[in-house]
């Protein structure tokens, strides 16, 4: 049996965790001892130790001294690193010594790291460490840097500067140094989760994404009536703009606002309108969906993308920005921009719902997943883990 550490160190939402839970499940019944580190011990709390395992907070990242951070943009991920602190020495030497000791207590015998750069560095060469994440967290280590497919605007850090600090540190710390900034997600196990259609790095990659760890999903064909699903936060800044375009349209609908009070779900609620007051199943909605609205997350542009629905998304934030421009390139979603108003709102959903093109073209993309092996994620990785501890 062996100790399994479940390292997730930056990202806001439980996209993270619940990969991770499937991995961990079912490393779990072959008789391995498993924790999870989080930089959120409160929201994943329930689910985690709803299975029984331990969870223990990860070292917190605090934003570093840099005016209107959330205003920059970050056009590689070498900026990223650096709206997160990587660029401070002081900061890096800290935090890799708080993972350092950390790890000396947990004595893990494997890692399974998540969107963890920092883990990364302070593991290097020390505990056999496998990588997982979607297309925007696990950019390729075989890359010579980090190419500006984020955003527009000019660069946070030299990328040359932050590999330099990185391996004056690692030097420090008696690890081995990097010859490519991109050489930090270097592990014993790389695994894009994702599929093509969501890869920003697609034309980087040496060796093709492995399938998403969510539950597979099979095309099927669009309802006779039309459907809309929304799949939104309560905090989201546009859930009350698509609530009150929805209801504009008329058509049939049935929303999900995480966290919603019961004083705004009855708000809405409607002969028209279904506001649902807890998690759906999406093998069981997608198929009576002919059109999805939601906040532009992986695991519901995948989901998707598996049955064949257009999409029309309200993405605010770095990752699903980019998952909003990679499908709406591709001509399977709309990504409706900031300051849109109620009617206008109204008016590109009605459209898109009799789209026909759009819907053709999700079709045959959700046809063409559906012939291909995107279910073998999970035991690759539970394999690779075998590999590594026996």
């Amino acid at each position: 049996m062996a100790r399994i550490v479940f390292g997730w160190e930056f990202g806001a939402s439980l996209g993270h965790i619940y990969p991770m839970l499937r991995i961990a499940d079912v490393l779990k019944e072959r008789g391995h001892e498993i924790l999870f580190v989080c930089r959120d011990v409160e929201r994943p709390f329930d689910v985690i130790k709803a299975r029984g395992y331990a969870l223990i907070q990860a070292p917190f990242w605090k934003n570093p001294p840099i005016a209107n951070l959330r205003s920059i943009p970050t056009p590689g991920y070498a900026d990223v690193l650096a709206r997160q602190g990587f660029g401070y020495r002081q900061t890096l030497k800290c935090m890799l010594s708080a993972w350092d000791d950390l790890l000396i207590s947990l004595k893990p015998d494997l890692i399974i790291a998540d969107h963890s750069p920092g883990l990364n560095l302070a593991v290097r060469g020390s505990i056999p460490l496998i990588n997982i994440g979607n297309g925007f967290t696990l950019p390729p280590s075989q890359m010579e840097t980090f190419p500006p497919i984020i955003a527009r605007g000019k660069p946070l850090v030299s990328s040359q500067g932050l590999l330099n600090l990185f391996n004056d540190l690692q030097k420090e710390r008696g690890k081995p140094v990097y010859e490519r900034l991109p050489q930090i997600f270097e592990a014993d196990g790389e695994f894009a989760c994702t599929l093509p259609q969501l890869d920003p790095y697609a034309k980087f990659r040496d060796k093709p994404v492995c399938g998403p760890l969510e539950d597979s999903m099979k095309a099927v064909p669009l309802p006779s009536e039309s459907h809309i699903f929304v799949y939104m936060a309560n905090e989201a800044e546009d859930s009350e703009l698509v609530l009150k375009a929805v209801q504009k349209t008329g058509c049939p609908a049935t929303a999900y606002i995480r966290g919603a009070s019961t004083e705004r779900r009855k708000t809405y609620q409607s002969d028209r309108l279904e506001m649902l007051d807890r998690p759906v199943d999406f093998s069981d909605m997608l198929p009576k969906a002919s059109l999805v609205i939601h906040s532009g997350g992986g695991g519901t542009a995948t989901s998707c993308l598996m049955v064949g629905r257009a999409q029309i998304m309200f993405p605010r934030q770095s990752e699903s920005s980019l998952t909003g421009r990679l499908l709406s390139a591709q001509e399977l979603a709309r990504v409706i921009p900031k300051g849109t108003s109620i009617d206008d709102l109204a008016s590109v959903i009605q459209k898109t719902l009799v789209n026909q093109a759009m819907q053709e073209r999700c079709n045959q993309v959700a046809k063409a997943l559906s012939a291909g092996d995107w279910t073998s994620a999970l035991s690759r990785i539970t394999d690779r883990v075998e590999e590594l501890v026996r």
